[in-house]
């Protein structure tokens, strides 16, 4: 299946979802070859805790993540520094051990 570009926002069905997904992983790959993924999974089920970040500077976003998980780790709570980058903002925190997303098959 390919990924066909479209003009509107459209409603996607569970059933086509993965399928779609998959698809536009496939062609990502063919453009940026170098981004080999570890396993064939989709993640859900996200729930990084930390702050919005007004720096732009990916290494300055890491330093703030493991300082905090450093922290974290002082008071005995189990965490692991995590980045997400969305846009133009870059999230920066820590996933709880038991909050680390889940690998799930549809």
């Amino acid at each position: 299946m390919a990924v066909a570009p479209r003009t509107k926002a459209a409603l996607v069905s569970a059933r086509e979802l993965p399928k779609l997904v998959d698809a536009a992983v496939r062609a990502a790959q063919v453009k940026v070859p170098k981004a080999t993924p570890a396993e064939d999974a989709l993640t859900l089920r996200w729930e990084l805790i930390g702050r919005i970040l007004r720096e732009r500077d990916l290494g300055v976003a890491q330093g703030f993540a493991d300082a905090v998980v450093a922290e974290l780790k002082a008071q005995n709570v189990a965490a692991s520094p995590a980045l997400l980058v969305i846009d133009k903002r870059i999230l920066a925190g820590f996933f709880e051990r038991p909050n680390i997303p889940v690998q799930r098959e549809f």
